[in-house]
């Protein structure tokens, strides 16, 4: 009975530790490139090595740290080419996520998805990418919950916590939150009209629109 008790909260403190430092990577407090040393963050964090070992090696199978023999853990830079990879993965998996969701919207689903449209709208008006950005992601996660599928879901939200670094950075290129609006709206009239087909289509465009906005910026940077 006590060792299943220990083990609960030792699983527990491991999944503490993990998010504690999946976080402070995604959101940058943890620059990239920089060296997570086991034993600073055991001090930081009052915990013995094992549960950081153990979360290291799942930030590391999620390519969020590399762990380089004989040199350390390494936070890894995501750099444009592996957001387009990412976004490449990702425009199919909104499609299959918006094509089940199609099959599945109540009445209260496009109340919600409403909501969020008229808010992106005011917050293009008002220019604010900030409050945009957690918009467009409360867009997303509406459509996975309502598609239903867990296994989509992990999947998903990995792939999209590996790119989170590169949101607020697209938003800022020149007449992306307007087309994003656009397209978010092109895509909530094919669910409301539960037309599975069409809403992968536009889903999927929605994406590789994103991926051509950063073609361009980038060719744009090099004139």
């Amino acid at each position: 009975m006590l060792d299943k008790i220990r083990l609960e909260n030792y699983e527990l403190l491991n999944q503490k530790v993990y998010r504690a430092l999946k976080k402070g990577i995604i959101r940058g407090d943890i620059q990239p490139n920089s060296k997570l040393i086991l034993t600073e963050i055991a001090k930081s964090l009052s915990v013995s090595n094992t549960p950081i070992r153990e979360a290291v090696n799942k930030l590391a199978s999620e390519g969020l740290v590399t762990i380089i023999p004989n040199k350390g853990i390494i936070v890894k830079k995501i750099n444009i080419d592996d957001f387009q990879e990412i976004l490449q993965i990702r425009a199919f998996l909104d499609g299959l996520i918006a094509k089940l969701a199609s099959q599945k919207m109540t009445v209260k689903d496009i109340d919600n998805l409403d909501k969020i449209i008229d808010e992106m709208e005011q917050c293009v008006e008002e220019d604010d990418r900030l409050a945009y950005n957690d918009l467009d992601i409360k867009f997303h996660d509406l459509l996975l919950n309502i598609a239903g599928n867990n296994t989509l879901k992990e999947i998903y939200n990995n792939l999209i916590e590996q790119g989170y670094r590169f949101r607020l950075r697209t938003l800022k290129i020149s007449d992306r939150m307007s087309k994003s609006l656009r397209e978010h709206k092109e895509i909530a009239l094919k669910l409301k009209e539960k037309n599975p087909d069409e809403a992968n289509r536009v889903s999927q465009e929605h994406i590789e629109s994103i991926s051509k906005s950063i073609e361009e910026d980038e060719k744009k940077k090099l004139e």
